[in-house]
Formats: C-alpha cells, sequence, structure tokens
C-alpha cells in the first residue's frame, strides 16, 4: 500500500487550492489590500505545499495503522 511521489504532490496542491482561497479571503478582509493579500497568500501556500508534501512522505515511511492489500 502507497502511493506516488506525484499523487502526494496533488493532493497537496489540490488542498492548497482551497487553503489559499480562504487565507485571500481572510487577509483582504482583515487588512483591504489586494497585492498585499496576493502575496501573503502566494507565500503562505509555497511553504504549506512543501511541509505537506515533506510530511505525507514521512508518514507513508511508517507502518502504523497501516492494513495490507487483502482480498476479503
Amino acid at each position: 500500500m502507497g502511493s506516488t511521489y506525484e499523487r502526494s504532490f496533488f493532493k497537496g496542491f489540490s488542498w492548497e487550492i482551497i487553503s489559499f482561497v480562504i487565507t485571500f479571503i481572510f487577509v483582504y478582509l482583515v487588512y483591504g489590500n489586494f497585492n498585499m493579500s496576493l502575496k501573503v497568500s502566494l507565500l503562505l501556500s509555497l511553504v504549506k505545499i512543501s511541509i505537506f508534501f515533506i510530511h505525507e512522505r514521512v508518514w507513508k515511511k511508517i507502518m502504523w495503522g497501516k492494513i495490507g492489500n487483502k482480498n476479503l
């Protein structure tokens, strides 16, 4: 049971699209500055995607809680 690097990346990326929109709206509502909201949201997205990718790869190696492929 596992996943590819591509799957981990795109899983993080698809979630980050949602997170980006939420972050952008929140920063815009607080500061009212479109450009700043865009820059902050982009920077945070890049950081969070990178950390999520590493997190996924570490958890892939941890066997705790995994169930093997069994034909039941």
